[in-house]
């Protein structure tokens, strides 16, 4: 089944004077980067913040610290769970639902009250113990990367906020991308998992063939070390990004398949299967068949090129095999 996705695009924030109150108080339960960089920039945004949780007294005094709130923010999960009628559970994927029903065992989900977990992965119904309470339930997903803090802070205004739950949740959710200058995504529950997918994909591998380019150059002794490599690849992999933000899919692609270098393509196979493991000349085989319709939408190859394009391809396939 197709995976349907619908975009509702949010302007800027408008600044603070005259703007509607953000919805709260709002508390976080869970002090990793993700709760912390939520916390601080809805904080300095004029949301009320009125209760963060770690693990520990000192993990929830560190995050009020480094959200820039005050220290009688933090405090235990009862209490936090108390004080707020938006609680965000920013703790891991796999924590998020022995979490819920904790709290609804310990009778802390009240009815009318609102909870909200950061999983990209996850649907809301995780949250039924809380709905189950009364409350309304839904996921905020932050489209971003956390790799450290004040990344996490320079990068997530203006990103993609994927929103998934009770209806009423989600229109309050949406203010909270606006002021964050984002995009809202509304998902529905079932399609959580291949959006995640797509994130993954778009992200983390992004950072494994940046690994795997980079260890190349290193092998081949055309670089002392991986991060002097990548390095060399950053301004490339940069102007890649770049081409996709004002040219798009496929007007960004360019290279050997772009222009229809069968022959370049050729010479790439046969110079990774002699210097590497035979899996990477696969996957770079692998990654060119995808690509191949891309070179092709972009209309500038001739049937004769495609076909000669496939055959390097694929007689490389059957000379290794």
């Amino acid at each position: 089944m197709a995976l349907m996705l619908r975009e509702e695009l949010t302007p800027a924030p408008t600044g603070a004077n005259g703007a509607p109150p953000l919805p709260g108080p709002l508390g976080f339960i869970g002090s990793g980067k993700v709760g912390t960089a939520l916390a601080s920039l809805l904080h300095a945004r004029g949301a009320e913040i009125v209760a963060v949780s770690g693990r520990t007294e000192e993990s929830s005094r560190k995050m009020a610290l480094a959200a820039g709130l005050d220290g009688t923010t933090a405090m235990g999960r009862a209490e936090a769970v108390a004080a707020a009628s938006i609680v965000f559970l920013t703790v891991p994927d796999d924590a998020i639902a022995t979490l819920c029903v904790d709290i609804a065992a310990d009778g802390g989900w009240k009815p009318g009250q609102r909870v909200v977990h950061c999983s990209g992965a996850l649907p809301s119904t995780v949250l039924q113990p809380a709905r189950e309470a009364g409350a309304l339930v839904a996921s905020f997903h932050p489209l971003q990367t956390f790799a450290s803090l004040e990344a996490a802070l320079e990068n997530l205004p203006g990103s993609t906020f994927a929103i998934e739950g009770d209806p009423e949740l989600v229109e309050e959710l949406d203010r909270f991308a606006l002021a964050l200058g984002g995009t809202a995504l509304h998902l529905r529950a079932e399609e959580k998992t291949v959006y995640h997918a797509a994130a993954a994909i778009a992200s983390n591998y992004t950072v494994t063939l940046a690994a795997l380019a980079s260890d190349l150059l290193v092998r081949e002794g055309i670089a002392p070390d991986p991060n002097t490599a990548l390095r060399y690849l950053l301004p490339l992999m940069r102007g890649t990004v770049n081409n996709l933000e004002t040219l798009g899919i496929p007007g960004a692609l360019t290279g050997p398949l772009a222009r229809g270098d069968a022959g370049t393509v050729a010479l790439h196979l046969r110079a990774l299967g002699s210097c590497c493991a035979d899996d990477l000349a696969e996957l770079y085989r692998h990654l060119a068949l995808l690509t191949l319709p891309l070179a092709e939408q972009k209309g500038h190859l001739s049937p004769e090129t495609m076909r000669a394009l496939r055959a390097a391809l694929e007689n490389q396939a059957s000379q290794g095999s």
